[in-house]
Order: structure tokens, then C-alpha cells, then sequence
């Protein structure tokens, strides 16, 4: 068994994402990448097994993709200031020891609950830390007008509690004090015949054949325009990433375009996509946090490689 959590998949498709997608931050600003467990993953018996539950998903760990420091501003924009290598170097931080993070019974968390989950655009350092020392601010209030009310040390330990998780407040600052906005995210869930499945259409000619894959892609063609769009395949169906400076449309129309095709597909005789409870599980829709998060085309998520489906659109 390996000795090492291995986050990274494939190098080369790491690299085409970082070329393609990840813009150069600017000097306030940085990226953010988690690594993550998602034990909703695991069946009842795996979960008793490892002895964990379908809430102690967590987050493991958090890294930062910056600049490179510089002393002297003439020197800011210097290629080796922003380098896939050195992105490579920072992500490659996250290959620790399986005793670093274990299950309730002291074994390597199943690479099936595994990701690395990263903010495909930059927070505003100045925002997180304007954010930080607001909270700051507040806590310590709160601190003196208790004590100024009768309340003692030991009625303040929770407020206490927040000097000790400051590192951490810092890193979920990250993921929502936005900086430059340069994608949007559409995150579509799909049941396993829309990867694979196709249906006929009558045209002026007569009928053809198309596979749901091929009409999602045309109606982000329509909507944004070949290149203006990233499509990474996940585990439980696609992250759409579209440029913002090709957004000139209502992006709900494109989901309700593709959730109508999904309806179809059923009404012709595809499975329903339905969780446990019954409730439909197909969804389209733009991803509405500050900064989206998603897993990172070249690495593992849950044991699978994340790639891109569409790179041929950028040749």
C-alpha cells in the first residue's frame, strides 16, 4: 500500500488547465486550493467500517498559489514570478504521510472520499484581510463588554476560541472575498446515460442521431461560442467553466435549455436520475459562490482522474 497520499493524476493535464484557465494573479491577489474528504462516498458498511459518518466530511487542507515575492516593483511581472512549476511545487504539498489524515479507526482515508477542490478565480488579499480584522475587531468587543457586564474569563472561553482559529478563519476568507472575476461556473449533475446515450431528432432531411454530450456542448456553442468554455468531466457529471467576457446572455436559459433536453430523454424512455428519497438528482445551474470551487482537472477525485473534455476547442 502507498505510504503517501498522491493527489496528483496527470501532469500534462494540470499543465494545459494552468495554461488555459488559471489567469496570473495580480499582486493583491491568490489562489486556493482544498484538499477534501467527502464521506457521503461510502456506503452504510464502508462507514461503519472506517468508523466515520456522512458528516465528518471535512476539509483536510488548504494551500495557496501566489506570486513569487519580489523586492523591487520593476521586477513584478518576471516570468518566474508566475510559473507552472512552481503551482506544481505548491499543489505537490498535499502528498503527506496517510498517517496525517486517518479514519475513526486509525486506517488512510479511502481514496474514494477523495479530492483536491480549487477556487478557479483569485480572492482580493485586501478584502481578506479587511474581512479578518473586522472579525477581530467584533470578537474583541464582544470580549470587553462582556467582562465590563460581570461575565468572567471562563464565560468568555468560546470567544476565546477565535485567536486559536485564526490561521484557519483566514483560509475561508479566501474562498469568498472575491478578486478578479474571469470565469463562471455552471455545475450540471447528470445520471450515467447522458455520458453515454444518444437520441434521435427529426431535421428538414429526415432524423439523426446525437448524444446528450454533443447537444450540451452545442448549446454552450450557441450561447457563448467555441473556446469561450472549459467542460471538466467529474464523478457525478461536469464542471462548465465559461469565460465572463463571453457571458452576454441570461446563463438560466442555457440551464433550462439543457434540463429540457434531460426531460426528453426521460420522456423517451431514459432512466429517471432520482435519489434515494425520489427526488430528481439532474441539475444545471450556475454555481452562485462568490469564488466556485471545483475539482482540479489532473488530479484525483475519488480515485478518478479530472480532465477536460473539450481542449480540441482551444487548438
Amino acid at each position: 500500500m502507498e505510504k503517501m497520499y498522491q493527489v496528483i493524476a496527470d501532469e500534462n493535464e494540470l499543465k494545459w488547465f494552468f495554461d488555459h484557465v488559471i489567469q496570473k494573479p495580480a499582486v493583491n491577489e491568490s489562489y486556493s486550493a482544498v484538499f477534501v474528504s467527502r464521506h457521503k462516498k461510502l456506503t452504510d458498511e464502508e462507514l461503519k467500517t472506517f468508523g466515520l459518518t456522512r458528516k465528518e466530511g471535512e476539509y483536510l487542507a488548504v494551500q495557496t498559489f501566489r506570486r513569487k515575492s519580489f523586492k523591487d516593483a520593476l521586477y513584478q511581472d518576471e516570468e518566474n514570478n508566475w510559473t507552472f512549476d512552481r503551482f506544481l511545487q505548491v499543489l505537490k504539498r498535499f502528498n503527506v504521510d496517510k498517517g496525517a489524515y486517518v479514519t475513526g479507526t486509525g486506517e488512510p482515508l479511502p481514496e474514494k472520499t477523495l479530492a483536491i477542490i480549487f477556487y478557479v478565480n483569485p480572492c482580493d488579499d485586501i478584502k481578506v484581510i479587511k474581512a479578518f480584522v473586522d472579525e477581530y475587531m467584533n470578537v474583541n468587543q464582544s470580549i470587553v463588554t462582556a467582562m465590563l457586564n460581570g461575565k468572567t474569563t471562563i464565560d468568555n472561553l468560546q470567544s476565546y476560541q477565535w485567536f486559536g482559529r485564526a490561521d484557519s478563519n483566514i483560509k475561508h476568507l479566501k474562498a469568498s472575498c472575491k478578486g478578479s472575476k474571469y470565469w463562471m461556473d455552471f455545475d450540471i449533475d447528470v445520471p450515467a446515460w447522458w455520458k453515454t446515450n444518444s437520441f434521435e431528432e427529426d431535421t428538414v432531411n429526415g432524423k439523426q442521431t446525437v448524444s446528450y454530450f454533443d447537444r450540451m456542448k452545442e448549446i454552450f456553442d450557441c450561447y457563448y461560442g467555441k473556446g469561450n468554455y472549459v467542460i471538466v468531466n467529474t464523478s457525478g457529471g461536469y464542471h462548465v467553466l465559461v469565460r465572463t467576457s463571453a457571458s452576454k446572455c441570461n446563463p438560466h436559459l442555457v440551464s433550462e435549455t439543457i434540463d429540457a433536453y434531460y426531460k426528453n430523454g426521460v420522456k423517451a424512455g431514459e432512466e429517471p436520475y432520482l435519489d434515494e428519497k425520489g427526488n430528481c438528482k439532474f441539475e444545471c445551474k450556475l454555481n452562485n459562490s462568490q469564488i466556485p470551487g471545483l475539482p482540479l482537472p489532473g488530479t484525483f477525485q475519488y480515485g478518478k482522474p479530472v480532465i477536460v473534455l473539450n481542449k480540441e476547442d482551444f487548438e
